[in-house]
C-alpha cells in the first residue's frame, strides 16, 4: 500500500497544480471584468487591489453544487483576450451573432446572412433570420423506347410495321431558387414561425424520331421546347407550442408543401398545397403527422404544378416511433385516405392535346375512386445490417373501371424489402418489390396495386430504365405501361394527370446491387433486376393477344457520382441502363434491347 501511495503522489500534486492554475486564471478573470478596458493584468491600478479580491465584487458567483446558478444576461460571452481560453472566462457582450463576424454574403462556407447566421432584424429572443438557396440541374439524355409508327403519316418511308423509331433525345434545365424568413433561435429547439417559397423555372427541349409523339398533330414537326414557372413550395410554418423541456413540439404547416408518406416514397411522394399538423414527443422517440391535401394537376412536359384542381383529396395520418425493437431502428405506422371526384368533371385533355381523364382505353368512361391505404414500413439498422421494409394494403371503390367495364372492389397489396451491408468501401445490396395484379380483369374484384403519387428510391431508383422511363402501352392512347418515375406496371396516363388503376398486372422484382466508394469524391452504383409481371391476363386482355409470358426481362444500370469539393454544392452524375426483353416483353415491342444515357451537373448554392 505504501508503495502505491508513493507511485500515485506525484499524480495528486499535479491535479492540485491544476486545480490551482485554473482556480488562479478564473480569479484573474474576475479581476479583468471589474477594471476599466485600460487596466490590463501587471499595471500599477491593477496592483493596488491586491490578491485577495473579493470574488463577489464583479458580480459573477462561482458554481458551488447545491447552489442556484447565477444566469447571464441573455446575450453570447465574449473570451477574455489577455489569458488562454477555457470555458470559465467568458464575459457577455451585448452583440452575440457580429461580435466575431467576418463572412461575405458569397461565401456560402463561412457566416453568412442570407444562411441564417445572423439576424436580420427583431428583438433579443425574437430575432429573423434569411435563408437563400438556388440550384441549378441540368440533365441530357438520350434514350430508346417502344412507340407506334406515326399514325397519319411516318418519316420512316416504307414504315408497315407496328412499332416505329423510338430513338429520343432530351434536355432539361431547371433553377430552383428558395427564400426562407424564419424567426428564433432554432440551435436548440424549432423555429417559432417560417415562411418559405421556392419557385423553379424548368425548360424542356425534346426531339423524337418519328411523328405524332411530341404533339398529337404530325405537322408540327418531332421537336418540342417549353418553359414553365411554378412553385415547389409556398408555406407558412408556425410553431404551436412546446410539450417538454426537451423540445418536444407541436408545429403547423399550411401552403404548398413537399411531402413523403414513408421512407422511400412507394405511395405518396409529391410537392401540392396542404395543411400539416405535425410534432413529436417523448424525447423525440414519437413523431407524426396528420395532413389534407387538395391536390393540382401538374403540367405534361415539365411535371410542374398548375393552378387548376385535379377534384382529388388525400388525408394522411402516420406515426414514427425511433429505436424500436433496436437501437438505429424506425418503425412507421399510416393511414391514407384518397378521394378522386374527376369523374364528375369534364374530361381533361393535357398540353398535348391527347386524352388523359378518363384514360383512353378499354371503354373511356369516366369513374371516381375512392381508396384507403394501410401501411407498415421499416428503416434504419440492425447490428452492422441496413434495412428498409415496406407493406401496403389497398381497399376501396371504383364506380367504373375502364378496362373491366364495371363498378370494381379494390383489394390490393404491395411489398418491398432491402437489406445491405458495409464492406469498408464497398456496399452490398439485396432488395425485392412485390405489387399484386389481377387475375381476372372481368369480375368486379381489383386486385392490382397501384399508388397515388409514387416516387420510389428503390432498386436503382432513377439510374434504372425501367423506373426511368415512361413506357407506351401501344394499346390506346396516351396509357402507359409504366409511368416516368415508378416501379408500377399500371396500365394508366402519366400520374401527374392521369388517374389510379387497379386492374393492372402488378409487378415482381428481384435486385442485386453494389456501390463502390471508388475515392472520397466519386462513387460508383451498380444495380442487376430481374424483373415480371404478377399477372399477365389484362395485357392479353387490353392488347387482345394470348400467350403472353409474365416475363419482362432484366433491367441492368451503372451511375456514377462525382463531388469534387466533397459536399453537395458540386454533383456531377452520370448513367447508363438497358432493358434486356425477356418473353413476355419481346411478346409486346418486339426484340429490340431499350436503352437510357444520361449526364446530371447540379450546382448549388
Amino acid at each position: 500500500m505504501r508503495k502505491r501511495f508513493v507511485l500515485l503522489l506525484p499524480v495528486f500534486l499535479c491535479l492540485i497544480d491544476v486545480g490551482s492554475t485554473h482556480a488562479q486564471r478564473l480569479l484573474r478573470a474576475q479581476r479583468i471584468i471589474q477594471e476599466p478596458i485600460d487596466a490590463v493584468p501587471g499595471s500599477e491600478e491593477n496592483g493596488r487591489r491586491g490578491d485577495n479580491q473579493d470574488l463577489h465584487s464583479s458580480g459573477i458567483t462561482r458554481r458551488r453544487p447545491g447552489q442556484p446558478v447565477t444566469e447571464f444576461p441573455g446575450n453570447i460571452y465574449e473570451s477574455v483576450r489577455d489569458i488562454h481560453s477555457s470555458a470559465s472566462e467568458f464575459v457577455p457582450v451585448q452583440d452575440r451573432w457580429r461580435q466575431f463576424y467576418a463572412g461575405k454574403w458569397y461565401d456560402p462556407y463561412n457566416q453568412n446572412i442570407i444562411k441564417g447566421d445572423l439576424p436580420v432584424f427583431g428583438s433579443p429572443g425574437h430575432e429573423w433570420f434569411a435563408e437563400f438557396s438556388l440550384i441549378s440541374n441540368t440533365t441530357f439524355e438520350r434514350f430508346k423506347i417502344p412507340v407506334p409508327v406515326g399514325v397519319p403519316s411516318t418519316l420512316n418511308a416504307g414504315s408497315l410495321d407496328t412499332f416505329g423509331n423510338g430513338n429520343f433525345s432530351l434536355a432539361v434545365q431547371q433553377v430552383i431558387s428558395s427564400f426562407s424568413l424564419i424567426r428564433g433561435n432554432t440551435v436548440f429547439m424549432p423555429p417559432e414561425l417560417e415562411l418559405r417559397i421556392t419557385p423553379v423555372f424548368s425548360l424542356t427541349d425534346v426531339d423524337a424520331a418519328e411523328t405524332g409523339l411530341v404533339k398529337v398533330d404530325p405537322s408540327r414537326g418531332t421537336e418540342r421546347t417549353q418553359g414553365d414557372l411554378s412553385l415547389l413550395e409556398f408555406f407558412f410554418d408556425y410553431h404551436i407550442a412546446d410539450i417538454s423541456e426537451r423540445y418536444d413540439f407541436i408545429s403547423l404547416r399550411v401552403g404548398i408543401q413537399e411531402f413523403s408518406n414513408d421512407f422511400r416514397g412507394f405511395v405518396y411522394s409529391d410537392q401540392q398545397p396542404g395543411i400539416r399538423l405535425f410534432g413529436n414527443w417523448d424525447n423525440n422517440k414519437w413523431q407524426y403527422n396528420l395532413a389534407w391535401f387538395p391536390r393540382l394537376n401538374k403540367e405534361t412536359n415539365t411535371f410542374v404544378n398548375e393552378l387548376e384542381s385535379r377534384h382529388e383529396d388525400v388525408f394522411i395520418f402516420n406515426v414514427y416511433r425511433q429505436d424500436a425493437f433496436v437501437l438505429g431502428h424506425q418503425v412507421q405506422a399510416s393511414v391514407i385516405y384518397r378521394e378522386d371526384l374527376a369523374g364528375e368533371s369534364k374530361s381533361h385533355f393535357n398540353d398535348n392535346d391527347l386524352l388523359v381523364r378518363p384514360a383512353a382505353i378499354g371503354d373511356e368512361r369516366p369513374k371516381n375512386i375512392r381508396s384507403t391505404y394501410l401501411g407498415l414500413n421499416a428503416d434504419g439498422h440492425i447490428g452492422r445490417i441496413n434495412t428498409t421494409s415496406a407493406f401496403y394494403y389497398v381497399l376501396g371503390t371504383e364506380t367504373h373501371n375502364q378496362i373491366a367495364g364495371r363498378e370494381q372492389d379494390i383489394r390490393a397489396f404491395m411489398i418491398a424489402q432491402e437489406l445491405s451491408y458495409d464492406f469498408d468501401w464497398l456496399r452490398l445490396r439485396g432488395s425485392l418489390f412485390w405489387a399484386s395484379g389481377d387475375a381476372n380483369p372481368f369480375d368486379s374484384k381489383a386486385e392490382g396495386f397501384d399508388a397515388i403519387f409514387d416516387r420510389p428510391n428503390f432498386s436503382g431508383g432513377d439510374l434504372s430504365f425501367w423506373q426511368r422511363q415512361g413506357v407506351p402501352f401501344i394499346g390506346g392512347g396516351e396509357v402507359f405501361l409504366v409511368n416516368v418515375g415508378s416501379l408500377l406496371p399500371n396500365l394508366r396516363p402519366t400520374k401527374e394527370e392521369g388517374q389510379s388503376n387497379y386492374v393492372n398486372p402488378g409487378l415482381r422484382l428481384f435486385n442485386l446491387g453494389l456501390d463502390v466508394e471508388l475515392t472520397q469524391k466519386s462513387k460508383l452504383i451498380t444495380n442487376v433486376s430481374y424483373l415480371m409481371f404478377d399477372e399477365s391476363a389484362v395485357i392479353e386482355r387490353t392488347r387482345q393477344i394470348g400467350g403472353v409470358d409474365r416475363e419482362i426481362g432484366f433491367d441492368l444500370s451503372a451511375g456514377l457520382l462525382y463531388r469534387p469539393f466533397l459536399n453537395n454544392n458540386v454533383q456531377l452524375r452520370a448513367g447508363a441502363s438497358a432493358l434486356l426483353p425477356g418473353s413476355g416483353l419481346r411478346r409486346l415491342y418486339g426484340d429490340s434491347t431499350l436503352y437510357s444515357f444520361f449526364t446530371n451537373l447540379i450546382l448549388e448554392y
